[in-house]
């Protein structure tokens, strides 16, 4: 997958937000490929965001489920 047209000519992106421990509010990240997903939620980790997800392909993931899809995506 990654960015290019879908079927009915709309791009596929996938958007990761992370949860900061304070009520600062939620910081979002756009990506156009699942790998550049994966790293920016590996990013938001480490700037101490406590909750990690990612949407894409029609449903929201936590990061550690999300990660299962890019191995999975290998074999």
């Amino acid at each position: 997958m990654g960015r290019g047209p879908g079927l009915d000519s709309r791009w596929i992106v996938f958007i990761v937000q992370g949860k900061p421990p304070e009520p600062e509010g939620i910081v979002k990240v756009v990506a156009k490929t699942r790998r550049e997903a994966l790293q920016a939620a590996n990013n938001l980790l480490k700037q101490g965001m406590v909750i990690v997800t990612v949407i894409g392909d029609g449903r929201v993931y936590t990061m550690e489920e999300f990660a299962l899809t890019v191995v999975n995506e290998r074999d």
